[in-house]
């Protein structure tokens, strides 16, 4: 049975006189900073009841309850102010696909750490199947993303300027992250493109051009991988961490590499491709919406003064390795030497 909107009033951080556009809010735990605090339906109605702590999820809070929680402005954004019923799913999914990020970059090291208990090339075929989810896995974030603000443009924008609202009406925007940037799916288009070609803000359409370059090599890689080829290449075990040719494709599209990432003159590091593989993934869906929200009059926060984090049984996973794109160390060495080092070939 609905929740109805005279009956969320108990819950402290919600407002629900922000609610009557019709979208749904997602009952979280509440952090006030000292405590936990969560609400329950039951037939009698929202009662508060006791909670220890989160293992996974969203949640409420004056901030962080612990370091190593998340704040993703995309998804602090998407529950305060554009949680429609139809497009809840969506923010779900892409919720569960950064969760499913970091539990990739946990088994990516828990690999690394047990090589030396593992069959001869197992650490090295197991790293190549993980980073090859990775590749499937942010190229599946940006459909879900271009979904929501297809739907939201769709159903729930209105322009004050009539000439711009009668562009809007006709023309819908696609629903694949490709169709719009990319022409014939392939050169990606310029702002003034994009602009031009779905009726789109300026500012929206600029972020969309910044973007396209980064997704066109995302989109090639993940076929590369899902049709057969090169896919991401050789990976090399060494008791410093997993390696990469760094001249060889995917890899050699990568403009970041420094001399420390360098494990000798031919191999590097994985870690610093995989940081921004992930990080620009994330940071395309807090650009975007974010960039929405300021060219589009959004419905109001349904808890304002508070943010919402991400917490997950894997983010120190994600901090980690998100730390090495701000000068944090590559290499996951190793407790004790491992017997082996290489791979399928020599590097």
């Amino acid at each position: 049975m609905a929740i109805t909107i005279e009956s969320l009033k108990v819950v402290s951080y919600l407002k629900p006189e922000h609610l009557g556009d019709g979208r749904t809010v997602k009952l979280m735990p509440l952090w006030d900073g000292k405590n936990w605090r969560m609400w329950i339906d039951t037939p009698v109605g929202l009662i508060e009841g006791k909670m220890l702590d989160t293992v996974e999820g969203d949640y409420v809070g004056v901030g962080a309850a612990k370091e190593s929680d998340l704040f993703i402005p995309f998804v602090h954004l998407m529950w305060q102010r554009v949680s429609w019923p139809e497009v809840c799913p969506l923010i779900t999914a892409i919720s569960d696909d950064f969760h499913n990020m970091g539990t990739s970059l946990a088994k990516l090291k828990h690999f690394f750490r047990s090589q030396s208990d593992l069959p001869p090339r197992s650490a090295s075929r197991f790293a190549y199947t993980e980073l090859e989810y990775l590749v499937m896995l942010t190229r599946t974030v940006f459909d879900l993303l271009q979904e929501i603000i297809s739907i939201v443009w769709a159903n729930h924008v209105q322009l004050l300027d009539k000439d711009a609202e009668s562009r809007r009406r006709s023309r819908k925007l696609p629903t694949t992250f490709s169709r719009l940037v990319l022409w014939d799916k392939h050169e990606p288009r310029s702002a003034a493109e994009i602009e031009s070609e779905f009726g789109l803000p300026t500012p929206l359409a600029e972020e969309y051009a910044r973007i396209a370059s980064f997704f066109s090599q995302l989109r090639d890689l993940r076929d590369a991988v899902v049709h057969g080829g090169t896919g991401v290449g050789e990976i090399y075990v060494t008791e410093r961490g997993f390696c990469v040719n760094p001249k060889q494709r995917p890899f050699s599209g990568f403009d970041k590499w420094r001399p420390e990432h360098y494990y000798n003159e031919k191999i590097a590091s994985v870690l610093p491709w995989v940081a921004d593989l992930i990080l620009q993934t994330i940071q395309a869906c807090n650009g975007l919406m974010t960039k929405f929200g300021q060219v589009i009059q959004l419905s109001p926060e349904i808890a304002p003064g508070y943010l919402v984090y991400v917490r997950g049984p894997h983010n120190e996973a994600v901090a980690e390795v998100l730390g090495v794109h701000s000068g944090g160390s590559p290499w996951w060495v190793m407790e004790r030497p491992t017997v082996e080092v290489g791979s399928t070939e020599k590097p």
